[in-house]
């Protein structure tokens, strides 16, 4: 049966998480729908609010036109016109300008709330400024011609100028609105006099240009330009603006070069609505200038807070489920592990019997359940390791007395040819061997130990075939001598190598054993160049060291435990499937005439992994796996 990956915890995260992501989606798409509908309305209020400032400035130019008109053809005005004044009647003048104020354009406007002209330049090139008498100098007047006021193709034309400061008076006002004018000139032809008389000149200030837009400023809750057909500044609701004089070059650029009249801006810094409506009076534009996000702040603000507050409202309800999943979901999740770890070979996974519900009771009844294995499994499972371990302690006793007598009579032979004092380092050697392998009865014992019985036996081997073979020892590190391991097994995996590689070998065995961790196992790999073994011998070796071999004894055996010490390879894997249960502890392949690699795997034991009576426990090894 087909099990499922995901318990019922992360099943509850997960429909959760499908149900707010469909949610939001849908809030998404709706809210998406909403602001491309407050997209499309806006627009229609910032048309409508641009239309609105384009008609109000429109009659602010048409009354200072109305203005002008009114004093084209004054007779009575035109007597001053013709006048002209040496430098010793500066006062007279300045006497004129107050008397023409009073008696022209102060009587025409009485309540003080229209356009007045600000001066006015006669053909003689005198200068009434309405404005400030005392500023009427040469200077004054340069800078009106440098503007071009008395340009011939300018006659009776209303010219405007770009914003700037106001020089046709002494005194400023210390407010940028204030200070900054827009200039209007206007050159009169007199047909009585069938020539040019004079050039009104008008000087708006900015603060009158930007209260007849001011309220589209607060509509449309964006910026408005003012521009001129050439995109000089005329005016601004931006004040940085009015006080450098001109717009950035970009907008500039794009207003001039605008695909239409409402188009969408897009910059490094946001996105722009741009809405253009340029005056048939004056060829004035009127800009508006508006950043996406005031369009759809307010609607972008609200998704946010109802995605928050849809966000607390699911994980409120997470909250509830897994507080029931804790009361009533959780034992049974428990309970699940706990199975599982029993199906893995721990007959220890108790659980926690808590609460009195039905749950409860089914972990009371698994407890139960349980103990009644360890009784009746448990106890036999370890009486047949006992048993194992007693058969496998009578295998490691079996010494086979032909490897000791012949021994023995090589140290008798030694010592009756030269009494070479050899023959006591052979017994001694003989003796720590032997000692080794009792090891004080313990069946886990350091590598360093295990080699040191090792060279032990190398030792008592070179003593007999002299320099017949080399052996070469080779241990990654310091740290691989301190790990632990099975006792008598580097030995049967050298003695191999004497059974089955002297015998009828014509040039110099060498042997190699490296000792080394790969991954989570520690290695001992052994290679000889010896005479090596038939595919017939391989074969039967390998089946005996898988355990397959049938109860009959052969021949080649008997022989085989004559010639060694009788701890063969199939004892050394037998031991370490029993201890550690790795299936294939040992590993052998030869080539006949060329030589034979075995290796032996073990898991990596440090004394950490031993219990206290400095044993391995398997099934506790897997638990805390």
């Amino acid at each position: 049966m087909r099990r499922n990956r995901w318990n019922i915890k992360e099943r509850i995260m997960a429909g959760f998480a499908v149900v707010l992501a469909v949610v939001s989606v849908v809030v998404t798409v709706l809210f998406r729908q909403t602001e491309e509908t407050l997209r499309i309305e806006y627009r229609k209020l910032v048309q409508s609010s641009v239309e609105g400032a384009v008609h109000r400035l429109d009659m602010l130019v048409q009354e200072v036109y109305s203005i002008s008109d009114s004093f084209v053809f004054d007779s009575q005005l035109e007597n001053y016109l013709y006048k002209t004044y040496t430098p010793e009647q500066l006062q007279i003048k300045r006497a004129d300008v107050m008397k023409m104020y009073r008696d022209f354009f102060d009587v025409s406007d009485i309540l003080q709330k229209r356009q007045k002209i600000s001066a006015i330049l006669t053909a003689k090139g005198v200068l009434f400024n309405f404005g400030d008498v005392n500023c009427d100098g040469q200077e004054v007047v340069d800078k009106l011609l440098t503007l071009g006021i008395n340009e011939p193709e300018h006659l009776m034309r209303f010219c405007w100028y770009p914003l700037q400061d106001n020089f046709m008076v002494q005194d400023a006002y210390g407010d940028v609105r204030k200070d900054k004018v827009v200039i209007g000139s206007r050159r009169v032809y007199s047909v009585y006099k069938s020539a040019y008389v004079c050039t009104h000149i008008f000087c708006i200030r900015e603060e009158d240009l930007y209260a007849a837009y001011q309220e589209s400023v607060v509509e449309t809750k964006g910026e408005i330009y003012i521009l001129d057909e050439e995109g000089n500044l005329i005016s601004s609701s931006n004040q940085e603006c009015v006080e450098r004089g001109y717009v950035e070059e970009a907008l500039k650029e794009k207003i001039l070069d605008r695909p239409g009249d409402d188009f969408t801006w897009k910059t490094r810094t946001g996105n722009f609505e741009i809405c253009v409506r340029q005056s048939d009076l004056n060829k004035w534009m009127t800009v508006a200038v508006i950043p996406q996000n005031n369009i759809i702040g307010e609607v972008s603000a609200l998704y946010q807070r109802i995605y928050v507050a849809l966000i607390l409202c699911l994980l409120g309800c997470v909250t509830i489920l897994l507080r029931m999943y804790q009361g009533f979901l959780a034992p049974v999740n428990e309970l699940n592990q706990a199975m599982h770890e029993v199906q893995m070979g721990n007959l220890n996974a108790y659980v926690n019997e808590t609460g009195r519900n039905e749950i409860a009771d089914m972990m009371r009844y698994y407890n139960n359940m349980l103990r009644s294995i360890h009784v009746h499994v448990v106890e036999k499972l370890e009486s047949e390791r006992r048993k194992k371990e007693l058969e496998l302690e009578v295998l490691v006793s079996q010494i086979n007395p032909h490897f000791l007598y012949n021994t023995l009579e090589n140290i008798v032979w030694k010592s009756n040819e030269t009494g070479n004092p050899d023959i006591g380092r052979l017994a001694a050697m003989l003796g720590r061997m032997y000692r080794l392998s009792t090891s004080g009865g313990q069946i886990i014992i350091p590598v360093k130990h295990e080699i040191e019985h090792l060279m032990a036996y190398t030792q008592i081997q070179k003593n007999r075939y002299g320099d017949a073979f080399d052996f070469d020892l080779r241990v990654d590190n310091e740290e691989i001598r301190q790990l632990m391991t099975l006792k008598i097994i580097l030995q049967p995996i050298i003695e191999n190598s004497f059974l089955h590689g002297m015998d009828g070998l014509e040039r110099k065995m060498k042997i190699r054993l490296k000792i080394r961790k790969a991954g989570d196992k520690l290695e001992m790999k052994l290679i000889d160049n010896g005479i090596g073994i038939t595919k017939e011998q391989l074969a039967k070796i390998q089946r005996r060291i898988q355990g397959k071999e049938g109860e009959e004894v052969t021949k080649e055996r008997q022989m085989d435990l004559q010639r060694s010490t009788g701890i063969g390879l199939h004892n050394v894997a037998a031991r370490i499937r029993l201890y550690f249960g790795i299936e294939e502890p040992v590993k052998i392949s030869s080539i006949h005439n060329v030589g034979t690699i075995i290796v032996v795997q073990i898991p990596i034991l440090t004394k950490e992994d031993l219990d206290e009576k400095g044993e391995y426990d398997l099934q506790n090894h897997k638990k805390n796996q």
